[in-house]
């Protein structure tokens, strides 16, 4: 098969859901196969590969039509809502209703039915709506400012598609799952901008004590955290990452540690420490907000390092590749 062919059927995959990809794929691969065979025979030129390719369309129109999902937002970026919302309705609940119970069972207040029960499957159902309200309206912004329709705008020419170990393409479902994570972040920032501070029950009406926050640091943590989905939407819309922009993610995301020091490990040990005064006494915990910043601030700038390397690596490879064959014109 020819390496073109398979860059090809590797781009279509990345726009398919995971149970559906590798059926797709195999189909895909035996198609153009055959077609290659019938026009060329066993030794089809790259140019007839590409003029074939050609007549298949861009990878991500083509996914399209494998799909019988109605297109509530534009069909290039509505897999990638639905599989952002799914994500979220397998997360959002359970952890909503976690804190729900356990706000509950902490309580001065008896343990009943109704504050057991009820009202944490009342209050998952409720942030599961806001959750993928916030979701849609994220997308439909992204809709309206043409962001996702750049690349399916210009003319398609299978030599532009990238390698399959290309390590500058986005995953689009890991992108997803990054986006559902800052839309459930973004979801209990504003829960918690609205009740004025730090709360396991999310329930508007009585949320329980609260550790106060200041909402300016809310605010903030709220900028970086649409920041980072604006980078990832970014991301998606140039189908690759490249050096500059993952530096600038990893830069976002390091001034994000500084948002939850004053958001959530400094409040929380606050109120630890007014409850337990011995346990300030004690330096290492007591130090304990800042040890946690550093420590995933270094998280942060570890996770980051291979996928940096591997994309200066492989640019760098690249460029040597180009000038070699120059040279040996």
């Amino acid at each position: 098969m020819h390496e073109l062919v398979e860059r090809y059927i590797h781009q279509v995959g990345r726009y398919l859901p995971p149970k559906e990809r590798a059926e797709i794929e195999a189909e895909l691969r035996s198609q153009i196969e055959d077609q290659l065979d019938d026009r060329f025979g066993s030794a089809p030129t790259p140019a007839d590969v590409a003029s074939v390719l050609t007549e298949w369309g861009h990878p991500a129109k083509l996914a399209r039509s494998y799909r019988d999902d109605q297109m509530l937002i534009g069909p290039d970026i509505y897999p990638l809502m639905m599989t952002t919302l799914r994500y979220g309705w397998l997360i959002v609940p359970p952890l909503v209703m976690f804190m729900n119970v356990l706000a509950a069972l902490t309580s001065a207040g008896p343990v009943t039915f109704a504050g057991l029960v009820l009202e944490p499957l009342l209050a998952a159902l409720y942030a599961t709506f806001i959750f993928s309200a916030l979701v849609v309206l994220i997308f439909a912004i992204v809709q309206r400012s043409g962001v996702a329709l750049t690349e399916l705008a210009k003319p398609f020419n299978p030599a532009d598609l990238p390698q399959v170990d290309d390590p500058g393409v986005v995953d689009r479902f890991e992108s997803a799952f990054g986006i559902m994570f800052g839309a459930v972040i973004m979801l209990l920032l504003l829960y918690w901008l609205q009740v004025g501070g730090l709360t396991l029950r999310f329930n508007l009406s009585d949320p329980g004590p609260v550790i106060p926050v200041s909402p300016y640091w809310i605010v903030f943590l709220l900028f970086i955290i649409s920041s980072i989905i604006s980078i990832h939407l970014i991301a998606i819309r140039r189908n690759r990452w490249g050096i500059g922009i993952l530096l600038l993610e990893t830069a976002v995301e390091t001034i994000g540690n500084l948002g939850m020091y004053f958001v959530l490990y400094k409040p929380i040990a606050e109120r630890l420490f007014a409850d337990n005064p011995s346990l300030a006494e004690i330096a290492l915990v007591a130090s304990a907000p800042e040890i946690i910043v550093v420590i995933f601030t270094l998280f942060t700038l570890i996770g980051k390092a291979p996928r940096l390397i591997s994309l200066w690596n492989y640019r760098a490879a690249r460029t040597t590749s180009f000038f070699a064959r120059v040279g040996s014109r």
